[in-house]
């Protein structure tokens, strides 16, 4: 018991190792040199324009101010709210009618409950 709680008896060997600390390689890096090569603003290739697109009009409403900051909020709905709101964002947007985004709908829904309710928006 006492040979195991002593410790092993370091070699001179050992002790060298530890001196060099760790290892250094012993391949050397090849060493990379390049020329300068001009390039004159002839030779350079024209970079490629996309072409433009005309500005899509839209089919509806179109977002103001109230998208202008989002933020994000979390409360709890009843388990029948969000499959109905689902179906009725995807109906909305088979049928190109705005809001047809989850996100647009609620906003709409929301300001104008506040807005009957007598809140400011």
């Amino acid at each position: 018991m006492s040979a195991a709680i002593q410790s092993p008896a370091v070699t001179p060997e050992i002790l060298a190792i530890i001196d060099q600390g760790s290892p250094k390689s012993q391949v050397q890096k090849p060493a990379v040199t390049v020329d300068a090569v001009k390039v004159q603003a002839a030779d350079a290739p024209k970079p490629i324009e996309a072409p433009q697109q005309p500005a899509k009009k839209s089919a509806g409403k179109e977002r103001g101010p109230e998208t202008a900051g989002l933020v994000s909020v979390n409360f709890r709905l009843p388990a029948t709210i969000p499959p109905a709101l689902l179906r009725a964002s995807s109906d909305r947007k088979i049928k190109k009618i705005q809001p047809f985004t989850q996100q647009d709908i609620v906003a709409e829904a929301l300001t104008d409950w506040l807005k009957k309710n007598g809140h400011q928006v």
